[in-house]
């Protein structure tokens, strides 16, 4: 059996540097004391997912845990797509070729086919924003699956909010959102599309919150890298690394910690998409050579 998380964030972004050191050694652990064997450092494009990726591989050098490059970005119509590369190299030429924003949901076939990326669809339901299948029609949908070489089948951090909700009188208010949550948990087969491989992914941006992660029971082929071996669209399915946890002071926290980290993140990719309206504003003006009123 070989388990991955194909969908992780290190969280380290403009980290104070003793506090990035103490978050890197308690992933470390964590990952270890699980023995995980493979990890994809997704980081968002907005907060440098090279650098994500180059300080979870030297944390966890040490160990026997593969660390796989990658990024989760973000499209113009605000849909997020991981992009899992062979090598550091591939991931520094995409954080380049693929700017934040700029590229539509309709360039994912030919981004992936210029930078060599495997492509995986992160919580197509979920109750967040950028999730593919809540922003686009069926139609749409569809022909994402179709340029796609994963769906994620199971997203970790809906956990803890399905959780909270569950044990919560207020559950009957929440229809919709628990209906969503419940397809980011077991995503139905009607919306994994044909062919794909089935990712599965913790989600995961604090250390003790890497609940579930995939397993399979397929063979990687002598001589053949990681990489090949997710080009063959693997189906894992969920394998059970920890428990969320039962105590719902505890799972107010991590609501509140989570909540606080998309707020911020929120506020970063609005002040990145307004700048890149900027910056394609002024490259309209400087080609048809007007400009505006001084």
């Amino acid at each position: 059996m070989l388990t991955f998380d194909l969908h992780y964030h290190a969280n380290v972004h403009q980290m104070p540097g003793m506090q990035r050191r103490v978050r890197l050694r308690n992933i470390a652990q964590t990952v270890s004391a699980h023995g995980l064997d493979y990890l994809a450092s997704t980081e968002h494009c907005y907060k440098k997912p090279l650098e994500a990726y180059l300080h979870l591989a030297d944390a966890l050098s040490a160990g026997s845990t593969v660390v796989i490059p990658g990024m989760e970005s973000v499209t113009s119509e605000g849909i997020d797509i991981i992009y899992l590369f062979r090598d550091e190299e591939q991931l520094r030429h995409a954080v380049e070729e693929v700017p934040s924003f700029r590229r539509s949901v309709r360039d994912v076939k030919s981004i992936a086919d210029a930078t060599g990326a495997v492509v995986s669809i992160p919580h197509p339901f979920h109750i967040c924003r950028s999730a593919a299948g809540n922003v686009l029609c069926r139609r749409a949908y569809a022909k994402l699956l179709r340029a796609s070489d994963y769906v994620e089948i199971h997203n970790g951090s809906a956990l803890t909010f399905d959780k909270r909700l569950s044990a919560s009188c207020t559950r009957p208010l929440f229809k919709k959102t628990m209906s969503r949550l419940q397809r980011t948990i077991d995503l139905p087969m009607r919306d994994r599309g044909r062919g794909l491989g089935w990712a599965v992914g913790s989600d995961a941006h604090y250390p003790g919150e890497q609940y579930i992660v995939g397993r399979t029971d397929a063979v990687m082929y002598p001589h053949e890298d990681v990489f090949a071996f997710l080009q063959r669209r693997i189906r894992f399915s969920p394998y059970v690394l920890r428990q969320p946890a039962t105590e719902n002071s505890i799972n107010n926290y991590r609501l509140l910690r989570s909540l606080q980290s998309t707020f911020k993140e929120g506020a970063r990719k609005e002040y990145i998409k307004a700048r890149a309206r900027a910056m394609v504003m002024a490259a309209a003006v400087l080609r048809i050579g007007v400009y505006p009123p001084s």
